[in-house]
């Protein structure tokens, strides 16, 4: 988790890098928000089905290894084959149906701009089939305890972006963008398979179909697909509720996305890390440990994440004029971000139950109650977006899926207490005074240094703000993470 945390830090800084200079160079336009649009596409579709592909795959995988080692090969080179059809066929689709896809995507929009939306959506539908193939070698190296390579995905990215913005930015202006995603998927692919060769080979097999461990992997897989379908039915609608706000609102809600998950990549990383050991102890029949080390994970990850939750909601415009608020990214853009990024905030502490509780579940090879909590909390999400963003704008579309999360998070608690009634989470209602305490000695820290501050630049101000404020946390939770900082010592 260390060495995972540690990639992750130092890919969302790079990643940030790269924002600040896209945001420079390109700022928050009709043609930024096209490419968004059409970007978010594709990884909302690579979010729906390498979840659905990672989850699955590691206690599948695990499973095989621990009865028939020998079989692992070939069951790698049935699952490469049979995702290579599948995202072929999707892609074939979504090709063709490209006009009536931007459409959906953004029915405000002209039949000009909806004509370049389309054509950015055919240009992208086959990296679709990259970052699939991709996820798989990916979800293999984790299977095997190699966590490190995945998490440098982030990094590749940020570097070809911002190289390609230097060398052919002035030519191809914001289409650098559209270059730099179909390399970053081309790159990383050919990194992980790499990476993973001593795991995989391509095995003579007729009909990989037939195969009864890919049936295993594709009957858990169908409900986590159904589920995260919803989640990007979800985010679709979020962008169609978004691009009507305004011109450059859809680009301004994606870079708070990427600040936002600076977090929640970090938190879904550690979870991947926690999810493999817990899954190891459900095989072996080590219920208790498995039970109790999801509940101590989840304990110590609140601790730590609750007051950067509070210290980014309190500060989110001087966050966003450090970031972006130079260049083409003007003073509209950096307030649409901030509001956008309020809401995402508040999702960092319920997003650690919602991941761990899940991923408990998936351990024991349960797919279908996390998804039926998805969908509820997905359904919620909606109706909260349409509703509130008639008030906030694109501020209500954030806090709806923070909300949303919160809601998933409860449901997974409960459905989880199933597989162990011992569950022991009621340990964290005596943590509660704690984190209530270090809770508003962050918030009075930030309204005295906004107020006595006003004078420092934003990024010393902050600074100042973040400091103290985590010093006084600590002070009062430092026992609650005595044992995670124990450990880390004794590594």
């Amino acid at each position: 988790m260390l060495s995972v945390s540690g990639i992750v830090l130092l890919s969302k800084a790079l990643g940030f890098v790269k924002q600040m200079i896209t945001a420079k160079y390109f700022g928050a336009t009709i043609q930024t928000d096209l490419i968004s649009i059409s970007e978010g596409l594709i990884t909302n579709l690579d979010y729906l089905l390498v979840q659905a592909l990672s989850t699955a795959f590691i206690p599948t995988y695990l499973a095989v290894s621990n009865t028939r080692e020998n079989d692992t090969k070939r069951f790698v080179s049935d699952c490469i084959k049979v995702f290579f059809l599948i995202t072929a066929a999707v892609s074939a689709v979504v090709f063709a149906a490209s006009p009536l896809v931007a459409k959906i995507l953004a029915p405000s929009y002209s039949p000009e701009t909806s004509a370049q939306l389309a054509k950015y959506i055919r240009i992208l539908t086959p990296v679709f089939i990259l970052v699939t193939e991709m996820a798989l070698f990916n979800s293999l190296l984790k299977a095997n305890k190699s966590f490190v390579p995945g998490e440098l995905i982030g990094f590749n990215h940020s570097v070809i972006v911002i190289v390609l913005v230097f060398v052919i930015g002035q030519t191809f202006g914001a289409d650098t963008l559209i270059v730099a995603f179909i390399a970053y998927a081309a790159f990383n692919l050919l990194f992980l398979a790499l990476l993973s060769r001593k795991y995989w080979s391509i095995q003579p097999s007729g009909k990989p179909f037939l195969s009864e461990d890919v049936k295993q992997l594709l009957r858990m897989m169908g409900p986590l697909i159904l589920g995260y379908s919803l989640v990007f039915v979800n985010q679709q609608v979020d962008k169609i509720i978004v691009s009507g706000l305004g011109d450059g609102v859809v680009t301004a809600m994606s870079y708070a996305a990427v600040l936002s998950n600076f977090i929640t990549t970090l938190v879904g990383s550690l979870c991947s890390v926690i999810f493999t050991y817990v899954t190891q102890h459900i095989v072996k029949g080590e219920d208790d440990a498995a039970a109790g080390l999801t509940v101590s994970s989840c304990i110590q990850m609140v601790t730590l994440l609750l007051p950067v939750s509070i210290l980014t909601i309190l500060n989110t415009e001087d966050i966003v004029t450090v970031v972006f608020g130079r260049g083409r990214f003007d003073q509209t853009a950096v307030a649409n971000c901030s509001y956008a990024l309020i809401g995402y905030a508040m999702m960092f502490v319920p997003v650690v139950i919602r991941e761990l509780f899940s991923r408990y579940q998936y351990g024991y090879g349960d797919s279908k109650r996390p998804m039926i909590n998805s969908s509820v909390s997905i359904g919620i999400n909606i109706v909260l977006s349409i509703l509130l963003s008639r008030f906030w704008g694109v501020l209500g579309v954030t806090v709806a899926t923070s909300f949303s999360i919160l809601a998933c998070a409860v449901l997974n608690v409960i459905s989880s207490k199933r597989y162990h009634g011992g569950l022991k989470l009621r340990l964290a209602a005596r943590y509660l005074p704690r984190w209530i305490i270090g809770a508003a000695i962050c918030v009075v820290v930030t309204l005295a240094g906004r107020q006595w501050l006003t004078g420092l630049h934003a990024v010393l101000r902050f600074l100042i703000i973040v400091v103290i404020s985590f010093a006084g946390y600590g002070a009062v939770t430092i026992s609650i993470l005595k044992p995670l900082l124990k450990r880390l010592r004794n590594r």
